[in-house]
């Protein structure tokens, strides 16, 4: 068996020859361990080449690697090559992390002693020098950092949305985006394509409208239009085609009523004008004869609108009196969010999208024309929203909350594959698209244009898992804190997965009035993730957390950013995030630092005495050597 000559070397062997009989084990060996650690030159050749192949998936047993010659040259030979293995360990984190340690102490007393040598000619620069690698030596033994956010959300698994999903999918890969994206697009297409014309209901007394509120939440660069583009299409194109077909019988109204208003005007002047009681009454009688004309024109017809993108409550609530009451805000851009939340009018108006997504009645008195009566009003919504507008909704976001706008939501905060993404894609498949669009259009076709409301119902194997759900849901609330921060939102879940569960079901097949038990399955799997997601929601709205981690946070990730070497003052930190939101001077600067240290993310270094008449130096901190890394 090879006999190290110095520590340094024995524990080398033992991290390189675990790596190469368990080769699971090398991601994390390497994430402990700086580039250059492993120097003696057989270790060196081995690992740079378990290093080059295992990200590969390419074998690294004594077969593969005993057939590179000039591999087993460089460790020594044959038979220093058979032997290497006999060091390996069963988990080799702890040797790894000796060795990060022996190295960085190494290090230090090299630099400690050129600083020496060097003292008498520069004594200033030889003390800074000892004081930086005394600073690196100071951060061994640093213990678990806690997180400063959520865990990652969990990724969507598309697979339980059907056809939906397949489509998802399909535009996610050739877009490189996170698949939540055109999922919940999707999902709010269909939604859209049912109009309000159903409803779902799990046992009497008990309906629910088959309509969804989305929103997903991802930065500047996302490609969220084109991912809106891709799944809305389908309902685009209907919308185009009514627009055309519309247009000769909203001209042909138009002209008529033009032309009744116009008699009913003519009729008005002669009874106005009538020089006695004879005239005037037949005057009279051939007005109403032509005002029963106008009447019986109805409603003005004006060309389908199915979508809708930047719009304003107010005017929302006039397209949907024009429309049938059903329509579809579908953005990738959160414009709506800020108009319902007071942009125009300083202060929410939240009263049209509460009441659409639950089908009550509502009256808008307007200053100008008649009020508005809606007596069944359908609103879609999905929108595409940035991280900050949440953060930044202040006030608002707890008049959200306490109306239960927020609770009707279903949301998503997917992870950003910015940095992972591919150039090279496949375009989505002619065949998917065309199921997909031919989906949406059986919607439109045999549910949105039925002129009746028709209510679904579970078969038995529905109603069996949907009630299991149900009552381990209604229990959850029991426990202390388990769903406190998105209680409102989780009241209002059972009812979203029924409504989920008939909009998965009337994509398959648009003229069934029965959820099965496969669809429920799928629809309750997704709880997992809703919950996940909702949560992340909640702590971007929450002006507390936000102004207490937040500028906390911003400074971990200039410091990742930065990848820090070395002692840092406050001054340091300012310079890299001045000009953010939260920063108001230094002193908010080491606020943070005093909220990453109770985090264990960094540590304040003592401050050395002063010498001289100078300024006494600022007080220096060390980061966590782990920084680049998540906490377990």
């Amino acid at each position: 068996m090879i006999q190290p000559e110095t520590p340094r070397e024995g524990l080398e062997l033992v991290v390189v020859g675990t790596a190469m009989f368990q080769p699971d084990q090398f991601e994390a060996l390497a994430a402990i361990l700086e580039p250059d650690t492993i120097r003696h030159p057989r270790t060196k050749a081995l690992w740079d080449v378990l290093a080059d192949r295992i990200p590969k998936g390419v074998p690294v047993d004594y077969a593969a690697l005993g057939t590179d010659s000039d591999l087993v040259k460089a460790v020594g030979g044959p038979a220093v090559f058979a032997q290497i293995g006999a060091h390996a360990v069963a988990d080799a984190r702890w040797h790894a992390e000796q060795l990060r340690d022996l190295v960085a102490a190494q290090r230090t007393g090299i630099e400690i002693r050129h600083a020496l040598e060097q003292l008498a000619d520069d004594p200033d620069a030889a003390r800074a020098a000892i004081r930086q690698a005394v600073d690196r030596q100071d951060t061994a033994d640093w213990d678990e950092p806690t997180r400063l956010e959520p865990p990652p959300p969990p990724v969507l698994d598309v697979k339980l949305l059907g056809g939906i999903g397949e489509m998802a999918q399909a535009v996610a890969d050739s877009l490189q985006v996170p698949v939540d994206l055109p999922a919940w697009f999707g999902m709010a297409a269909a939604s859209a394509a049912i109009g309000g014309r159903r409803t779902v209901s799990p046992k009497p007394d008990w309906s629910e409208p088959v309509t969804l509120y989305c929103m997903t939440v991802a930065a500047p660069g996302e490609k969220k239009s084109p991912s809106r583009s891709a799944m809305v299409a389908p309902l685009a194109d209907e919308e185009l085609r009514r627009k055309a077909a519309d247009r000769y019988a909203v001209a042909r109204d138009q002209q008529d009523r033009r032309i009744a208003e116009a008699v009913v005007a003519a009729a008005e002047q002669k009874v106005i004008k009538a020089t006695n009681s004879t005239t005037r009454q037949k005057a009279r009688a051939d007005l109403e004869a032509v005002r029963s004309e106008l009447d019986e024109l109805g409603e003005p017809k004006v060309p389908t609108q199915m979508l809708a993108d930047d719009t304003t409550p107010e005017a929302a609530a006039g397209v949907l009196a024009e429309q049938g009451e059903r329509l579809a805000v579908i953005s990738a851009e959160g414009g709506f969010l800020g108009n319902i939340g007071g942009r125009y009018s300083n202060q929410p108006n939240l009263e049209i999208v509460l009441k659409a997504w639950s089908h009550e009645p509502h009256t808008v008195n307007r200053k100008n024309g008649p009020p508005l009566f809606l007596t069944r009003p359908n609103l879609t919504l999905a929108l595409a929203v940035q991280p900050g507008m949440l953060s930044g909704l202040g006030d608002t976001a707890e008049v959200f909350e306490s109306r239960g706008f927020t609770g009707r939501f279903l949301f998503a905060v997917p992870r950003s594959l910015v940095g992972q993404r591919s150039y090279d894609t496949d375009p989505v498949p002619d065949e998917v698209r065309r199921r997909y669009a031919d989906g949406i259009a059986r919607m439109i076709s045999r549910i949105w244009d039925d002129t009746e409301v028709r209510p679904m119902d579970l078969d038995a194997d529905a109603r069996a898992v949907f009630k299991d759900f149900w009552e381990d849901w209604e229990r959850r609330h029991l426990v202390p804190g388990d769903l406190t921060a998105v209680e409102g939102w989780s009241k209002k879940l059972p009812g979203q997965i029924l409504r989920l569960a008939a909009v998965m079901a009337l994509f398959d097949a648009p003229d069934c009035l029965t959820v099965s038990g496969e669809t429920m399955a799928n629809a309750v799997a997704l709880v997992p993730y809703l919950l996940a997601h909702a949560r992340l929601v909640v702590d971007l709205m929450s002006a507390e957390k936000q102004s207490r981690l937040g500028p906390a946070r911003a400074v971990l990730d200039w410091l990742r950013k930065r990848h820090p070497d070395g002692a840092l003052t406050a001054e340091d930190v300012k310079r890299g995030v001045h000009g953010q939101s939260w920063f108001e001077g230094v002193d908010s600067v080491k606020e943070a630092l005093d909220v990453l240290e109770r985090h264990g993310w960094v540590r304040w270094l003592p401050v050395p005495e002063r010498t001289g008449r100078g300024r006494r130096p600022a007080p220096r901190f060390v980061v966590h050597p782990r920084v680049l890394e998540p906490p377990r």
